[in-house]
């Protein structure tokens, strides 16, 4: 074990706080939009610190530092796209100025007023799914980093992550988003301090120079220019380009600009965000550089395996666990559970209330917020279970982050490409949006369950690709509701969107 008696005294007292914090603010629920979105109340830094937070998890660290480690320099680019996603959403409002407007505590509820009652149903359900199978790698990633970090023996993994789901439902089942709130804003001082000075330590113990030099050894030009490197390439940056025009709008990143005083605080916290999107994949990326070339140039030192294999997700830890001094090493422990914890509760608890909010509740009118506030905590225990045992079942085929981004597009292209059109396209019609949603929901299934080309006919073994389905499921999403949409404007006529006036 390589923890000191100081480094387990820094994880009980930020464990302390956290579970302090839920119990306080169990006083400040009221109804059920202080449970969901915190009244509606957070101010502009408040809010920029919870959605840091939240969008800055465990699994976040995790899943770069692996691309970092596979790609070398050239995974900067996707840092780079995000960024300028969250500045064009941030200067337009695109979406999120007119769900605003409507005062949607969910996107679903947009489908509700632009569609109809089914429509919603259909979105919330498609957003659930790819939630919880995005989702469903958190636990499983959170306890590996902690048991290579801290050296507990490989088969303790399954009880850390009973413990780690244990401790995060306590909290969010308590306190809702206001203590979820309240905790991210301690969460991201304490993430913030312990990613820069992580980051110190990682290059200073290999070496910038020694760090660009193996990279370019091992990786040649891929190993700096995306389009060089061939896990990425063409195909892979135009994935991430059109997926950033829906920068920050993943339902629980969207939860925090639906929770905001205003408009104009949503859009000033977009341009900060996007800013701290851009260190949250470039720093812990860097982290997977360094523990590449610290593995590459001493191969004496032992490499984290799983089932006989090289597990290069777990690289990173590994190298902390070797380089950090003690005390620092429960410090970014801390902050580890803090990465882990500040996104797990806000996933939790936004799957959870979609769940209720957009599936449940539309069936059962007479539902009250006493009513949801029990199904919604009741939901949280199940999808913590779900994702608990997800974590045990499904190995990715790709690295973490394609995974992740994925899942994402089957949400991206289905739900928000839909909620897009029904804001700026006036013929968009429910039967276009149906189809939209089929078409966009179903594709990606390929990609993430496929994970043999071979068992496909030739023709189909695209299918198995993430990138070309990804791509191809934006451009049929967009056709789809388009077309149909043109074809059915008779037998299914658009309605119309009452805007309120501005909050």
């Amino acid at each position: 074990m390589h923890f000191t008696a100081l480094d387990w005294t820094s994880i009980v007292l930020f464990l302390l706080l956290t579970s302090g914090v839920a119990v306080f603010t169990r006083r400040f629920i009221s109804d059920y939009d202080s449970f969901l979105l915190a009244g509606r109340n957070l101010k502009l830094y408040l809010a920029m610190a919870t959605m840091g937070a939240t969008e800055l998890g465990l699994v976040t660290l995790m899943y770069f530092s692996q691309q970092g480690y596979a790609s070398g320099f050239a995974a900067f680019s996707i840092g780079l796209i995000s960024l300028a996603g969250f500045i064009f959403v941030g200067k337009t409002g695109f979406i999120i100025k007119g769900l605003r407007q409507l005062r949607c505590r969910t996107i679903a509820e947009f489908f509700g007023l632009r569609y109809d009652r089914n429509t919603q149903i259909i979105a919330a359900l498609i957003t659930f799914v790819a939630g919880m199978m995005n989702m469903g790698l958190f636990l499983v990633m959170g306890a590996k980093f902690l048991l290579y970090l801290v050296g507990f023996a490989p088969d303790q993994l399954p009880y850390i992550m009973v413990g780690l789901l244990l401790l995060v439902l306590l909290y969010t089942v308590v306190g809702g988003m206001v203590s979820v709130v309240l905790t991210d804003y301690i969460q991201f001082i304490i993430l913030f301090t312990s990613v820069v000075l992580t980051t110190y330590f990682a290059i200073d113990r290999v070496g910038y120079g020694p760090i660009v030099t193996n990279v370019q050894a091992q990786y040649g030009e891929g190993g700096f220019n995306p389009l060089a490197n061939p896990d990425m390439g063409w195909s892979f940056v135009i994935w991430l380009s059109i997926a950033a025009l829906f920068s920050g709008m993943w339902p629980p990143a969207l939860s925090r600009a639906l929770s905001t005083t205003d408009s104009e605080t949503t859009r000033k916290m977009y341009g900060f965000i996007g800013l701290s999107f851009l260190g949250r994949a470039l720093l812990p990326m860097m982290w997977g550089i360094a523990a590449f070339a610290y593995f590459q140039l001493d191969p004496s030192i032992p490499f984290p395996t799983e089932d006989g294999e090289p597990d290069t997700a777990a690289a990173m830890p590994a190298y902390l666990a070797h380089i950090l001094p003690a005390g620092v090493r429960g410090l970014i422990a801390a902050a580890a559970l803090a990465a882990m914890m500040s996104t797990f509760d806000s996933y939790l608890l936004c799957w959870s209330s979609i769940l209720v909010n957009d599936i449940v509740a539309p069936v059962r009118p007479r539902l009250d917020d006493a009513g949801k506030i029990k199904l919604t905590r009741i939901a949280i225990v199940v999808c913590g279970v779900f994702v608990l045992l997800w974590g045990y079942i499904y190995d990715p085929p790709e690295t973490i982050f394609r995974f992740m981004a994925i899942t994402g597009t089957m949400y991206s292209a289905s739900v928000l490409l839909t909620t897009a059109m029904g804001l700026y396209w006036k013929k968009a019609n429910t039967a276009g949006t149906l189809a939209s949603l089929v078409v966009a929901g179903i594709l990606p299934l390929f990609a993430i369950f496929v994970k043999d080309a071979a068992s496909l006919p030739a023709y189909l073994q695209w299918l198995a690709s993430d990138k070309e389905v990804a791509i191809a499921t934006f451009v049929l999403s967009l056709t789809a509701i388009v077309a149909v949409s043109l074809l059915t404007q008779k037998s299914s006529p658009p309605k119309a969107l009452v805007f309120p006036e501005e909050d």
